[in-house]
């Protein structure tokens, strides 16, 4: 019991000069007198939380303890909310609510309070599952007494198909995937990412899968990475580095750059890690033996017509990853600096940063094979040791949760130095580097923090002072936030269950493979059925509700298994497909709720905006999803019909659209409006179209 009520006195000391004296701790005594600082956490089925300086959280029988504290911990106010079961978790938390709660003091600055229960519950579901709780949802939430209901819903979303669905979003947007580039269709890359995110992959295994991806997309979704800028291998490496490790290049491609450490030359010796890999695959090598025999059964057909359609056909499964064994990168033919010749060859080196104390993670990187190159490359960003990929993925993902990164841009992390709270930044790194890259279990922390259950703050950052994070930015829902929230309001939680599995059914129908032996008719019929596939997807991305036979089938499959993971219909009113906003077309078309709320076309990495506009008031009056979630079928309307009075009618709706109870003038507003022959679609349109919706609070 000794060696578990205290702590050693070296940690205490840490911890203490991490965080000054606070009044929340005081000396906690057992019956056996020995003695304990901490700060009291609560009390949940007869055991006390007590929670040390260095973030660690007791939990001790309340009979444990002297007769005076027993006394104290049922009559005082717990400090803090949301109490993970792990201990760990609570102490590594508690360390970045130290960090935090450092760089306010410094700048004379205090957290915000803690967010209500009603605030945290529709902020959680909207950041984690990236929609907002039904109504049953928010009162499960609400009224559960527990001290650790915070941590468990936190968990409880980690765990969600919401959670895949709304992290695919972001990650779609980061990267600029696009249903449809390069007249080709990239289904089989977003099943690939979904299936990872799904799988829970460490994010250095992600990224390193695509970095050394190979073969035809329509077999390997993990090309689509490299294939998205197909043939453009420079333009991609300068994506690379300013998405997974910060490092801002663009100048670097054209002369030296004017205000970071890289030069043309550097940049130009980076690239040379792909100066042996072809992305336009067979269509452009020509060396692949499927693409000739592709080649020549086109040439075999006889209708013109045809011919073409047959072309679109090799084009899709030309489309493919190759390695030629020979680095062909030179210089530009207008390179003006005295360290090389224009056009020269160049050889692949790795960069270094000023800050870089280690070098390990230039350990075993070997240069000599030109087919491992690009294996060599990945080895070296995606490395625990690379002082910047960890780096660039935690402040990412604290952006997320917050709404603004510990520094900014996201994309440049050239002076890690300049951040709001540099101590804060490279802690967040080592705690990526700790958790083995694993975001689910990195973003569990940063959700369980104080820090981020305190208060958001309304606050406008165009000033260029730093944010020191007293709680988060409030800041409008994502488009895609926003559309899967109208989902919801409508079909509730179910809004979950449909997923497309589009690669799946496109390289099926796309992918051709010819025998040595094939016959021309084989060949002939193999290509009729992908030139007829080719048109079932063309100008549809494969949405199901362009499809009726489709359609059909998969109710049918779902009605044969009902226990198997099978492709569902989703539920369509006014011709809207309500499903989340990831199983639609990436990007939606230009009028869509979607594009109108901010979704990016995915031809610039995160160019999603959350700027307001008059189309989008226009949309939120007069739209589409509007009129939906008004409808009589509606489950917000159907649920609030259900009540036996007005005031439970009025209450049921406010807590569908905002997670908490009418406040007593809103009720009585509500109400009489209501007796006045305002109707249920009515006051659905009233909330749908306050500032309180669309933003997260």
């Amino acid at each position: 019991m000794k060696t578990r009520f205290l702590l050693p006195l070296a940690c205490t000391l840490l911890a203490t000069s991490l965080l000054a004296e606070n009044e929340v701790y005081r000396t906690w005594t057992d019956a056996q007198g020995r003695k304990l600082e901490a700060t009291f956490r609560g009390i949940e089925n007869g055991q006390v939380f007590l929670q040390v300086r260095n973030g660690y959280v007791y939990r001790l029988p309340l009979d444990k303890l002297s007769a005076a504290d027993q006394q104290a911990a049922k009559t005082l106010k717990p400090e803090g909310l949301g109490i993970p079961a792990d201990p760990n978790l609570a102490q590594a938390a508690a360390r970045i609510d130290m960090l935090v709660d450092g760089g306010l003091k410094k700048a004379g600055q205090k957290s915000n309070p803690l967010a209500s229960d009603e605030q945290f519950v529709r902020r959680v579901y909207l950041d984690i599952a990236g929609r907002i709780p039904t109504r049953e949802e928010a009162l499960e939430f609400i009224n559960d007494t527990s001290l650790s209901k915070r941590a468990k819903v936190i968990d409880k979303l980690l765990n969600s198909d919401g959670y895949n669905s709304h992290l695919f979003n972001y990650f779609a947007d980061m990267m600029r995937m696009a249903d449809s580039a390069n007249k080709v269709r990239y289904h089989t890359y977003q099943d690939w990412l979904k299936r990872q995110i799904g799988d829970n992959v460490p994010w250095d295994k992600i990224v390193y899968s695509m970095m050394t991806a190979d073969g035809k997309l329509l077999e390997n979704g993990a090309t689509g990475y490299l294939l998205r800028d197909a043939g453009m291998r420079l333009d991609n490496l300068s994506l690379t580095l300013s998405t997974f490790i910060g490092a801002n290049v663009s100048c670097a491609q054209c002369h030296d750059h004017p205000f970071a450490d890289w030069t043309q030359r550097q940049f130009y010796e980076m690239a040379s890690f792909f100066g042996a890999t072809e992305t336009l695959g067979a269509k452009r090598t020509g060396k692949s033996e499927n693409a000739a025999m592709m080649r020549k059964a086109v040439a075999s057909l006889d209708d013109k017509r045809l011919q073409q359609q047959a072309k679109n056909v090799l084009r899709v499964n030309g489309m493919a990853v190759e390695d030629t064994g020979a680095n062909d990168l030179k210089l530009p033919d207008d390179y003006k600096y005295p360290d090389a010749k224009p056009g020269e060859h160049i050889a692949p080196k790795l960069i270094t940063w000023s800050d870089d104390k280690t070098k390990k993670a230039y350990q075993g990187v070997q240069t000599k094979s030109e087919e491992d190159l690009r294996a060599q490359f990945a080895k070296w960003m995606t490395s625990p040791d690379n002082p910047r990929f960890a780096m660039t993925i935690a402040n990412r993902l604290w952006k997320r949760a917050f709404g603004v990164g510990v520094r900014e841009p996201v994309t440049d992390l050239d002076d890690p130095e300049a951040a709001a709270n540099p101590a804060l930044l490279r802690h967040l790194a080592a705690e990526m580097v700790r958790v083995k890259f694993d975001l689910k279990q990195f973003m569990r922390l940063l959700y369980n923090t104080q820090t981020y259950q305190r208060e958001a703050t309304s606050r406008e950052l165009s000033d260029n002072t730093p944010y020191l994070f007293p709680g988060p930015i409030l800041r409008r829902m994502s488009a895609e936030q926003a559309w899967d929230s109208c989902a919801t309001l409508v079909v509730g939680a179910d809004v979950d269950k449909y997923k497309s599995h589009r690669g799946t059914d496109y390289a099926k129908v796309m992918n051709i493979e010819f025998g040595q032996d094939a016959s021309p008719e084989t060949i002939k019929t193999q290509i009729e059925n992908a030139i007829s596939g080719m048109r079932q997807y063309a100008g549809k991305g494969g949405n199901p509700k362009n499809n009726a036979k489709k359609k059909k089938r998969m109710m049918r499959q779902e009605t044969m298994n009902e226990q198997e993971d099978l492709t569902i219909s989703p539920p369509t009113r006014n011709g809207l497909v309500l499903a989340r906003a990831s199983e639609l077309n990436q990007p939606e078309r230009d009028q869509h709720f979607l594009r109108m709320f901010g979704q990016s076309d995915r031809q610039i990495a995160d160019s999603n905006t959350e700027e307001g506009s008059i189309p989008q008031v226009l949309m939120l009056m007069n739209g589409e999803a509007q009129k939906v979630i008004g409808q009589e079928d509606s489950l917000v309307v159907k649920t609030a019909a259900a009540q036996s009075t007005p005031e439970q009618q009025v209450e049921s709706i406010y807590l569908s659209f905002f997670s908490r109870k009418p406040h007593a003038d809103e009720l009585g507003t509500a109400v009489a409006a209501l007796g006045n022959g305002l109707g249920m679609r009515d006051l659905t349109w009233v909330l749908f179209n306050t500032r309180e919706f669309v933003f997260v609070e």
